[in-house]
């Protein structure tokens, strides 16, 4: 039976893959006649994001890990739902399925699902197994690896009939349509190399600058252009120095325009060392630009080896010789730009995606 009135639970203060997806899901599903409530960290960007948006109603808290354990919280949290006579739940953090699966519950919300966007095993641990055999009626994976991580220290956390994948969709024609122009002006003869993400250790840039410095030996004008910001900005920037590639290696710090970004480049690197999804691929796709990335976690899944991208073991040397190719290759370069964007049309469209969410909801 279709739920009428949805609730999106994520907490986190910072914007990444997973806050783009619950926002853009709660948008969407209010345009789609639903009835769309949303519950956000105190002081985050999806918080900021949201407020004032028509036809959502907002709840904004301090939450936290032990969340679950103050009684003032979950007093709110189950009031909330109850006024929204919430039919379905849709929780993001490990902390949102504790306070917000346990509230919800409580509150008698009927469908309980935890989306896992993240490609790293759930913890067997007691309050896990509850969670998962008492609380939480489906689970909602960004992808088969991530599927197969969540279950790794327990094949049995959750039957697999109530798992469902829902991949990220993204809207190819609201991206289209952006007015847009290129962040970085092109200098002849040069090629650019862009990688976008969290300045973090998952996200490998310290391997892309390692493998700047194999392509500077080989000659070739370019240039690498590092889109995001975290707590590795000074020891990567460091890094960059030492390696004697600061003069090839530019940080652009926090991009708000990334078809502008992706505009810049002649080719975007994913140096990740595991991913849920890696939606910045399925922009790069869009906009037809080969990438060279690591065969690890799900990157396979959206990149297709020597269709739209060529993948490599996770080291510099590989992810270098993968890049010298593409420099080398104008022709390759078009061609594997020019599938990536069928295939992100074909697998990823947000609208083929919704339509598999929906199905999820409806199980």
């Amino acid at each position: 039976m279709r739920p009428e009135r949805l609730c999106f639970f994520n907490s986190n203060r910072t914007w990444g893959g997973g806050e783009h997806w619950h926002g853009q899901q709660a948008l969407l599903a209010r345009d789609r006649g639903y009835q769309v409530s949303f519950v956000a960290g105190q002081g985050s960007e999806l918080a900021r994001r949201l407020s004032g948006e028509p036809g959502i109603r907002l709840l904004t808290l301090p939450l936290g890990g032990l969340s679950f354990l103050n009684p003032l919280v979950m007093a709110r949290l189950v009031r909330f739902f109850r006024a929204e006579a919430v039919d379905a739940v849709v929780l993001c953090l490990p902390r949102d399925m504790k306070a917000g699966g346990i509230a919800a519950r409580i509150a008698g919300v009927r469908d309980i699902i935890y989306r896992r966007g993240l490609a790293v095993p759930v913890r067997d641990r007691l309050l896990n197994r509850l969670l998962f055999s008492r609380v939480l009626t489906k689970l909602m994976v960004n992808s088969e690896e991530t599927r197969r991580c969540v279950l790794a220290a327990n094949p049995g956390l959750i039957p697999a009939s109530r798992i469902h994948l829902v991949h990220n969709g993204f809207d190819v024609a609201e991206f289209d349509a952006r007015a847009s122009a290129p962040l970085a002006p092109r200098r002849p003869g040069e090629l650019v190399i862009g990688a976008a993400g969290r300045l973090t250790e998952q996200k490998g840039q310290s391997l892309l600058i390692d493998a700047a410095a194999i392509l500077k030996t080989h000659g070739l004008p370019f240039r690498v252009l590092i889109a995001g910001a975290g707590e590795l900005e000074a020891r990567l920037k460091a890094h960059a120095r030492a390696r004697g590639v600061e003069d090839v290696v530019e940080f652009l710090g926090f991009v708000t325009d990334m078809k502008g970004f992706h505009a810049s480049l002649d080719i975007f690197a994913l140096p990740s060392l595991w991913e849920g999804f890696g939606f910045v691929l399925a922009e790069a796709m869009t906009m037809e630009l080969p990438v060279a990335a690591f065969a690890v976690s799900s990157v396979p899944e959206v990149v297709a080896h020597g269709e739209t991208g060529l993948l490599s073991e996770p080291d510099a040397a590989s992810l270098a010789a993968n890049l010298l190719t593409l420099m080398r290759d104008a022709d390759l370069r078009q061609e594997l730009g020019a599938r990536g964007r069928t295939r992100v049309l074909d697998k990823f469209e947000l609208h083929r995606t919704f339509a598999d969410f929906e199905r999820c909801l409806e199980a």
